[in-house]
């Protein structure tokens, strides 16, 4: 790696009077010799401070614009990729109706309390829903979901758990797979529907965790989970057999949450080594003599620079050496420009087919090294992709003067206006094969052969009212009949039928780092492959599917993958094996088109691109995961979730304590933010550290002296009492931070000027927000990382915690960026000092004040100050019960500030290492 070509390379970002980012300006190179090209982002905002439109470097006209009505909230936004959308919204701010470029009319019909009773869609009612009333209490229905009539079929929720999940989902499919028009009456519509009733039932215990999953055919899956709540044991129930099988057993965890061991069933233990400092993948390991082992080195940042095969072995051919390893090069945006590694040299195909099967084990002869090198334009569009290997390949792609919409050079026809429609969604795959869009932008048919005088080849698919797919239907005609073959999505469950009789069953299952599917022919079982045989996938860092092993640990399948998710090669012990693998690049289905169904969108790995617009929005619409796809993985086809709640009471609420909101979600901030003020990236990794280091403290097996010391010190020794419950709260702030990294509530971030407090969260946000001070931007990295854990124990679930006391840690209060042995200590014992005075009571009349704040502000109330105070009347409820230990520990351990604390204290080492390594603190 050359260092050289990301020196000198910040993002700088221009701030306006209002402290809203109006530009940003990132600086690319590719060689170390090349010249700085600057890559400027523009953003304008309205006099209220809402942003209205976004351009990207590359386009003259905004690639978003927006417009808002009286209350903030969104009218119409026009995208130069996904066109325009415009919504009428009622008195509440719900839906009423919407419209699109392509001229949808979407209309939603609520009952007086708001829920959705139906859907209509260019005048068909394609979705209709039912409530259970206050008379269905003896299945927990009351105001429940129980009869969801969608695009697919009808689901039936006949029965609830006490925690509000369901126990029972029956789908009846419809009879026909055009779009329905549900009538009024519910006899008409069931009239619509197959009578064969496909049932899945699940089982929980006290907490919520799934004990059982029993599928649509009988087979019953049950799970084993440990005291933490984490996965242990997966066994299955085969539907007739009379003993059940391990699918997956002895899942290991550290203290990050991550996998670190698991034995599969057939005997196969996988290993995973992490970094202990930056919790990197360091390693994969698979089976004993090794099958896998995968090795990751990367750079500062976390790029992977190189991958290595450490099972396989390095082959000699044609003068050539070849070696398991894999080399990724990228330029200053972290974009991937270069790739070596190893492809079949006999036909690799750079369209939509499969390389030709190779046989295991596989033909050192037929393997050979290869370079692809990629360019991309100003917005991150793919322009080029040069492949060197064996049969060298070039791919060129023109993209419109307009928008990011592209098309590959002499393979389809490069007219833009007719390759998409007015919502982005391209009509033509290759040429001949034609693709067609439903009217919530959903690939609903692909042409695989078009006959003009007779029906076409074609594929189907169908969606439930989640956009989820639930059937794929292809046809084929021959001269003399219609032959179909047809997959139906169930719960852990896969049911694929086709025009000669077969009848087959596969039951999914995902633990730990790998999958398992189990197939079991109900009906025209083929020869050469063993009923309910089991399927094992060890895969990579990306999910993506690298071998399968059968029930005895032999190899079934080997494949491996260019980085953008085309195969390079793969071979497999016989043919019939390999007809019946299905999953292959990041864990993903991969369809007969070659296309990968992601769960929202659909991908064409040999194009790099998707095939529609993002729905989660962003200024490229199209982009694979930032160009980066060896280092970042996309779960279902959505970019995260975007910022929620713009113009809502939370954030008027700010605005009426004279709070100027200046930036929206994590690209606004990084905007935003100069650039040597902490990341969020790294105040939430600290957090992670600390909460990760108390897990580990606090489950281990022995107590030991300083654990038993730090928690009387933060927590009073009355709380030694309760170190399982603690471990407990730990391990739910580690759930809820990993939502906050790279989860649900990626991008639910505000930065607020005006504030008199650093950082805020409202526990009754539905977004649960966390509201940032322009001042925590001026924080040392611990200090910023303290504040936000503080912020994330008001989010814990069923109790929150509570401000009975602030600590007034110093470190909150550090402005330096790095910081000696001496300053990082003397932070340390101050705030281990300042609990130790509220653990043993001498600050007892303090805190009594902030008992009684809280009370009178309605914070707390008087029940849940009478259980911790261990009272029975509200005027038992006087300072001299803090006197009491234990009810001192009890308040301690739901303050927001002691348990953030105790996390940091506990995690005191590695934290210190993680402020090394970024040169935020020096010995």
């Amino acid at each position: 790696m050359n260092m050289g070509l990301y020196a000198h390379t910040p993002t700088l970002v221009v701030i306006d009077p209002r402290g809203l980012p109006i530009r940003s300006i990132a600086l690319l190179r590719s060689e170390p010799d090349q010249p700085l090209d600057e890559r400027v982002t523009y953003q304008a905002y309205d006099a209220a401070g809402r942003l209205v439109s976004q351009r990207d470097p590359r386009l003259a006209l905004p690639n978003l614009s927006t417009i808002y009505n009286l209350s903030g909230q969104a009218l119409f936004t026009g995208s130069v990729d996904a066109g325009w959308r415009l919504g009428l919204l009622g008195e509440a701010g719900q839906i009423v109706e919407g419209w699109d470029g392509r001229g949808t009319l979407r209309q939603i019909e609520y009952d007086p309390v708001l829920r959705p009773q139906a859907i209509i869609e260019q005048g068909q009612v394609t979705e209709r829903f039912g409530y259970g009333g206050s008379d269905v209490f003896d299945h927990n229905q009351c105001n429940q979901l129980i009869r969801h009539d969608d695009t697919a079929g009808t689901r039936h929720l006949p029965d609830y758990g006490v925690r509000g999940a369901a126990l029972i989902e029956a789908r009846h499919f419809l009879q026909a797979v055009d779009t329905p028009d549900w009538p009024q009456d519910e006899a008409g519509r069931d009239a619509l529907l197959e009578s064969n009733c496909l049932e899945t039932q699940w089982t929980f215990n006290a907490v919520g965790e799934t004990l059982r999953q029993t599928d649509a055919m009988g087979h019953v899956q049950s799970f084993k989970q440990s005291v933490a709540g984490q996965l242990k044991a997966v066994d299955l129930m085969v539907a007739g057999a009379t003993q059940a099988q391990a699918l997956v057993s002895d899942i290991h965890y550290n203290a990050f949450d991550q996998v670190e061991q698991e034995t599969a069933g057939n005997g196969v233990v996988s290993r995973s080594i992490y970094d202990a400092h930056g919790g990197r993948l360091l390693e994969i390991r698979a089976g004993s003599p090794t099958l896998q082992n995968l090795h990751y080195a990367y750079d500062p940042v976390g790029n992977i620079l190189q991958i290595e095969d450490a099972a396989q072995p390095i082959r000699y051919f044609d003068n050539q050496r070849t070696e398991p390893i894999n080399h990724y090069r990228y330029d200053t945006l972290y974009q991937l420009i270069e790739a070596t590694g190893r492809e079949i040299n006999t036909g690799a195909s750079h369209g939509p087919a499969l390389p030709a099967q190779q046989n295991l084990p596989s033909d050192p002869n037929r393997i050979s090294r290869y370079t692809q090198s990629y360019s991309y334009d100003s917005a991150g569009n793919l322009l080029q992709m040069r492949h060197v290997g064996a049969q060298g390949f070039t791919r060129t792609l023109r993209v419109a003067t307009d928008s990011n919409r592209s098309l590959p050079e002499g393979e389809v026809d490069a007219d833009f206006n007719e390759a998409f429609d007015a919502n982005g969604n391209l009509l033509q795959l290759v040429r001949g094969q034609t693709l067609e869009w439903d009217a919530r932008n959903q690939l609903h048919e692909i042409s695989t052969v078009i006959r003009t005088m007779r029906i076409s080849d074609q594929e189907r698919y169908i969606y439930d009212g989640q956009g989820q797919r639930c059937r794929k239907i292809n046809s084929t005609i021959t001269s003399s009949r219609t032959l179909k073959n047809e997959v139906r999505y169930l719960p852990g469950l896969e049911i694929r039928t086709n025009a000669s009789g077969e009848t087959l069953h596969v039951i999914t299952a995902q633990a730990g780092r790998n999958g398992v599917r189990v197939l079991h022919w109900e009906a025209g079982q083929p020869s050469g492959i063993a009923n309910d045989q089991v399927r094992y996938n060890l895969s990579d860092h990306l999910g993506s599917s690298t071998l399968e092993l059968n029930q005895q640990g032999g190899l079934i399948s080997q494949e491996s993958y260019y980085p953008f998710g085309g195969t390079s090669w793969w071979a497999a012990c016989s043919v019939v094996e390999a007809k019946y693998k299905t999953v292959r690049y990041s864990g993903k289905e991969r369809d007969a088109s070659g296309l990968y169904y992601y769960g929202f969108r659909y991908y064409a790995p040999w194009l790099q691109r998707w095939l529609n617009p993002d729905p989660a929005g962003g200024l490229n619409r199209y982009r694979m995961v930032d160009n980066s796809p060896v280092c970042k993985r996309d779960q279902d086809g959505l970019v995260p979730v975007p910022y929620q709640g713009i113009g809502d009471k939370y954030e008027q609420k700010s605005q009426s304590r004279n709070e100027s909101i200046v930036a929206r979600g994590r690209e606004q901030i990084v905007q935003w933010k100069s650039p040597d003020s902490p990341t969020i990236e790294q105040t939430l990794e600290l957090a992670q550290l600390s909460y990760g280091g108390a897990i580990f403290e606090l489950k281990a097996s022995t107590s030991g002296e300083d654990l038993k010391q730090l928690v009387s010190v933060t927590m009073g020794a009355e709380s030694l009492k309760h170190l399982p419950s603690l471990a407990d709260d730990y391990t739910s702030l580690s759930h809820i931070v990993q939502s906050y990294k790279d989860g649900e509530r990626y991008n639910q971030f505000a930065v607020v000027t005006g504030s008199m407090g650093q950082a805020y969260v409202t526990p009754t946000d539905p977004y649960k927000r966390i509201f940032l001070s322009d001042t925590w931007f001026k924080t040392h990295a611990l200090g910023a990382a303290f504040i936000v854990s503080h912020e994330l124990t008001h989010v814990l679930e069923p109790e929150n915690t509570k401000d009975f006391a602030y600590l007034n840690p110093t470190l909150t209060r550090e402005t330096q960026n790095s910081l000696n042995r001496k300053q990082l200590n003397a932070h340390f014992d101050q705030l281990a000092m300042s609990s130790y005075r509220l653990a043993e009571g001498r600050e007892n009349a303090y805190l009594f004040s902030r008992i009684q704040d809280l009370a009178q502000n309605g914070l707390v109330k008087k029940d849940e100050l009478m259980k911790l105070l261990d009272v029975n009347s509200e005027q038992d409820i006087q300072i001299e019960r803090l006197s009491d230990p234990a009810v001192r520990a009890s308040l301690l351990r739901r303050n927001a500030d002691s348990v953030a604390a105790l996390g940091v204290l506990l995690s005191r080492k590695n934290i210190t290492s993680r402020l090394q390594s970024w040169g935020q603190f020096h010995p």
